[in-house]
């Protein structure tokens, strides 16, 4: 109980402002309870890290059976992991901090070797190397993520933040001396 009303906390409210008390305000449990299972906040953290790792695992799994095509199959997918999300924002959100960085980044990687590099090259038809369109990839996602508003969430918004900004890379990129500039 405590790991999965805390996923959902550090979603919405990220790291600095994940209250204890609160969380077992919402599960009608003690506050005391917690220091059974953790022996800090920074502990509890970490088994949250852990749980988004394996929601990361699942995505993937279902990214690999269920997405075709780049658009709209991965905001299909994203749409349906709304607490997967919302707690990778909050990492993006809080970057600064090298371990969050380090996490966000270590699972956007996994979901492009998963299943995702290889739609986006198809989709936008890339004619990249691997290395060069991971770059590229990582540049729409870190712009997709500051954009991304966790208050506000539609598949419509998704999918036209995504568009939205590839339409300027590209832009970007056809205007380019050297398209592998980039």
């Amino acid at each position: 109980l405590w790991i999965e009303k805390g996923y959902e906390h550090f979603g919405l409210y990220g790291p600095d402002s994940l209250s204890i008390k609160l969380i077992a305000q919402e599960l009608d449990i003690a506050r005391t309870s917690f220091n059974y299972y953790f022996s800090n906040k920074e502990e509890f953290c970490d088994e949250l890290i852990e749980k988004h790792y394996d929601l990361i695992h699942q995505f993937c799994d279902g990214g690999k059976l269920h997405c075709k095509k780049y658009l709209p199959d991965l905001h299909v997918l994203i749409f349906t992991f709304p607490n997967g999300l919302k707690f990778q924002k909050q990492l993006f959100n809080h970057r600064h901090n090298d371990k969050y960085n380090e996490v966000f980044v270590k699972c956007n990687e996994m979901v492009e070797k998963k299943f995702a590099l290889r739609l986006f090259m198809d989709y936008y038809k890339l004619p990249l190397a691997d290395k060069e369109a991971a770059l590229l990839h990582g540049s729409l996602t870190d712009t997709w993520y500051s954009r991304l508003d966790i208050n506000d969430l539609t598949l419509e918004k998704l999918i036209d933040s995504t568009e939205e900004i590839m339409q300027t890379i590209l832009k970007l990129m056809a205007n380019s001396s050297s398209p592998n500039s980039f």
